[in-house]
């Protein structure tokens, strides 16, 4: 079985469901440290500048846990992020076709930043077509950090391939896997040849949320990927 491990992330960018696709189980790990400026809580869209950071604000203290980092909803994030996204894509030829679902998420309250990341993970899978079943890091019982926790994690499941990103490289402790009997496979983002985008004078913009080629090309999105 193959398994892939990542935080998880606002309106994520396409790599990250092209992992998912590629495994045959997917284990959000949101039992390890919010990142401030990182990606669990903020993305990119295309406006009629160039991207844009759409970003959900929370509220931080040191050594916070994913799974534990409360929204701040003390503005209104919900509101100025669906209308951006109108403004942006209302006129994208597939925008039609989620609106109702993109728009519901908006319309909810969110508390926890955890919940509301996989919840639209969960949503952008299906406009992708992408059924691999899903799992938390909270809801499992393996601890420890870095390169033990996912090797924890694969031994959990009872993964024999574990698909890890290129900075794995970094910090992955190869032989402990090699020992597990769990073999890792590197993957670098696939690349991705120019699509139809809103406000085309501004040429193709790149490392978007998946957000931008789901409502731009809706299901023909696997036409652009290699």
């Amino acid at each position: 079985m193959k398994v892939a491990i990542h935080q998880p992330q606002y309106i994520p960018w396409l790599p990250y469901f092209q992992k998912i696709a590629e495994s045959d189980l997917f284990i959000f790990l949101d039992t390890v440290d919010f990142q401030k400026n990182g990606l669990q809580n903020r993305n990119q869209i295309k406006t009629g500048q160039g991207g844009q950071w759409l970003t959900v604000p929370v509220r931080q203290h040191l050594g916070q846990k994913i799974c534990d980092t409360l929204i701040d909803n003390q503005t209104e994030w919900r509101r100025k992020h669906w209308q951006t996204i109108m403004q942006c894509y209302g006129k994208a030829s597939a925008f039609d076709t989620y609106r109702e679902s993109l728009q519901s998420i908006f319309e909810q309250d969110w508390g926890n930043l955890s919940d509301l990341n996989i919840e639209i993970t969960r949503r952008m899978m299906q406009w992708l077509g992408i059924e691999t079943p899903v799992a938390k890091s909270s809801e499992m019982t393996a601890t420890g950090a870095a390169s033990q926790l996912v090797l924890d994690l694969c031994r959990e499941v009872g993964a024999s391939t574990y698909i890890s990103g290129t900075g794995g490289a970094s910090y992955l402790n190869l032989s402990e896997f090699e020992q597990a009997g769990v073999s890792v496979e590197f993957r670098a983002p696939p690349p991705t040849a120019p699509y139809p985008q809103t406000f085309p004078k501004l040429g193709f913009v790149e490392h978007l949320s998946a957000l931008d080629i789901i409502l731009n090309c809706g299901a023909d999105w696997r036409r652009y990927v290699a």
